[in-house]
């Protein structure tokens, strides 16, 4: 699995999770079966011809994890095949962690 994980901050696996992902400074990219990490600056342009969601499928990922995201992102991700996750945790390591424990993400923020 790679999975993009947004983030408050750049504290590694202490690192913040964001509460809404359309407003996060930092994603985590982790690929589960290297057990590979990289942090990096959320550098989506919202004024890009591509939407964020076509900017971010460019990283070529299957999973998003995420506390909160808007319905339109959510419809957006499921036409590219990409599943949404979520879960009860406050940091990245908790998430890596409990990468096989992750929960669908059904409903978006209401906004």
């Amino acid at each position: 699995m790679k999975l993009l994980i947004a983030l408050n901050d750049n504290q590694g696996m202490e690192s913040k999770l964001s509460e809404h992902f359309g407003h996060c400074p930092f994603f985590a990219i982790y690929e589960s079966e290297t057990k590979k990490l990289e942090i990096i600056k959320n550098s989506i342009d919202h004024a890009d011809t591509l939407s964020p969601v076509e900017q971010i499928t460019k990283l070529e990922l299957d999973t998003v994890f995420t506390l909160g995201i808007g319905n339109r992102a959510i419809t957006l991700f499921s036409e590219k095949g990409i599943k949404l996750k979520t879960g009860n945790y406050t940091k990245l390591g908790q998430v890596i962690d409990n990468i096989n424990n992750l929960k669908e993400l059904g409903e978006g923020c209401d906004h």
